[in-house]
Formats: structure tokens, sequence, C-alpha cells
């Protein structure tokens, strides 16, 4: 009788964005996508994910700008800038499940970024979870390269934060992140954005669509 896999016992985990756990890059891409089209720019949804996911707010507003090719106005970037932080103050949230995972006992989790580590603790705050992460559970891409520019990144983190990669479950939601933590003997699932499930899949990651799926692959609950 062939016996099913059992569910790998998590000793780590590590989210490579923030926008795994908040619903920021959704309201950020929103308001983009709005303005591109108040300047006659029709951007559609695939491509918006691939041009302004993984990015900072400062770097995708002036992508957009770049991107209009008639002139814009003047205060163009602090409007955009403006009208970002306002919705973001008012609309971000915490994706359903996340919570739970955080609160686990005795559980060390990170997050790791490429934006400016302000940005991360802005919405942390905002959405109150800053509380469950202290300064060394979120890590920023430069400040790792910075340490040991010649190393790996998903590696340099695990020895930054003193596990194995083996030990390590990334959690990742670009195909960048996933390919890399793969290739470095990380365990890796993948948060699926609907459009790249299959070029996921093809990492060798394990994917799925809403983080409250990750406790039926993981033994952690």
């Amino acid at each position: 009788m062939k016996q099913e896999k059992a569910a790998p016992v998590i000793a780590c985990i590590i989210f490579n964005s923030d926008t795994i756990l908040l619903n920021a890059e959704t309201i950020i891409i929103s308001i983009l996508l709005d303005k591109a089209e108040e300047y006659g720019l029709n951007i559609e949804l695939d491509d918006a994910l691939s041009l302004f996911s993984e990015k900072g707010i400062e770097e995708n507003i002036k992508q957009l700008k770049d991107l209009i090719v008639i002139n814009v106005a003047n205060d163009f970037e602090e409007e955009v800038r403006k009208k970002i932080y306002e919705e973001l103050r008012s609309g971000l949230d915490v994706k359903e499940g996340v919570r739970r995972i955080l609160e686990i006992p005795e559980m060390p989790f990170f997050v790791l970024s490429n934006v400016p580590q302000e940005e991360i603790e802005f919405n942390l705050k905002l959405t109150n979870l800053l509380n469950l992460f202290t300064p060394e559970k979120i890590l920023t891409t430069s400040e790792i390269e910075k340490q040991n520019p010649d190393t790996a990144l998903y590696s340099n983190v695990a020895t930054t934060i003193g596990y194995q990669p083996e030990e390590c479950f990334v959690i990742a939601d670009s195909i960048v992140g996933l390919k890399n933590a793969v290739e470095e003997g990380f365990n890796v699932y993948g948060l699926s954005n609907g459009f790249n499930e299959n070029e996921m899949r093809e990492t060798g990651a394990i994917v799925f669509e809403e983080i409250k799926e990750l406790s039926n692959f993981l033994k952690i609950l």
C-alpha cells in the first residue's frame, strides 16, 4: 500500500515579502492602474503585476511616470504618493490566515523584502503586526547583500538568522524568489497571483493561491 508523503516539519519560516502577509500590493497596483488610465495608458492586469510587483512605492511611481509618453503634471509623483498612502491608511489589511501563522508559539519567522525597511515597518504598524516583528525579524535584501555580497541571498539569510537551508521554509510570491530558494536547497512554497501558477510549479515549488492554505501543506497546526 502506497503511503502518503508526510508533511515536512517547520523549523523556521521566511516570507520573501511583506506583500505575502498584507494586501498592500493590491492597493498600490490599483492606484497605479487608475493613474495610468487618466493619462490614456491602458495596462493589463498581468502586465501590471509584472511591472509593479516586488518594488518599493517610489520606484513604482517613477516607473509609471516613465511609461506615460505625454507630459505629466509637475506634482505627479507627489499626487500619486499621497493617494497611495491615503489608501494604505484606510484599506491596508492582513490577509486571511496570517495572524494564525504568526501567533504559533515558539515558531521563528522572518520577512525579507527588497523594499526599504521603513515601508515594511509602516505597513506592519498600520495592521497591528509590528509588535510581532522584532527588528531582527525584518530583513532587507540590501542589508543582507552588504554583509556578504559573494554569498547567494537566501543562504546568506539562513546564516544571518542561524539556520541551515533545509531547516527553513521560504514562502515566496515571485518566480525569481522561488528559483533562487529552490536552487539554494530551501523548502519552497509559492503564493500565486493567479496568472503565474504554472510558471511557479516549473520551479519545483509547491504552489497555493491564498496564504490561509499554508497549513494544508506544512505541519504547523
